[in-house]
């Protein structure tokens, strides 16, 4: 199911090692695109990357997704941004780390 994501799991790590964000931070789309110059099509895989972290996270990445809000925005006219709070695994439930944990059960 990853190949679905291509290259996106590895832009996410860097995006929150370079940001500092060691065990938590709130994400959102816009930032990661203007960090990596991505397209409006892979934004719309980033989004369903996340939203997949929150639901029914893999095993192997590293983050996972717990919660997802709406952004603020200063200015009425712009499209409402979602923001996603992404948190490194270890600061998750203790079902999340257990290696018998499937990629297909929700937490």
């Amino acid at each position: 199911m990853m190949r679905k994501y291509h290259g996106i799991p590895e832009l996410l790590e860097q995006f929150m090692e370079e940001q500092g964000a060691e065990e938590k931070r709130w994400v959102t789309v816009l930032e990661i695109r203007d960090r990596f110059g991505l397209t409006r099509y892979q934004c719309t895989s980033v989004s369903g990357f996340l939203r997949r972290l929150q639901y029914k996270p893999f095993v192997q990445f590293p983050y996972i997704v717990i919660k997802i809000d709406w952004a603020s925005s200063s200015c009425i006219s712009e499209t409402r941004v979602h923001r996603y709070l992404v948190v490194r695994r270890h600061n998750t439930p203790a079902v999340l780390q257990n290696p018998a944990f499937s990629a297909y059960d929700t937490p």
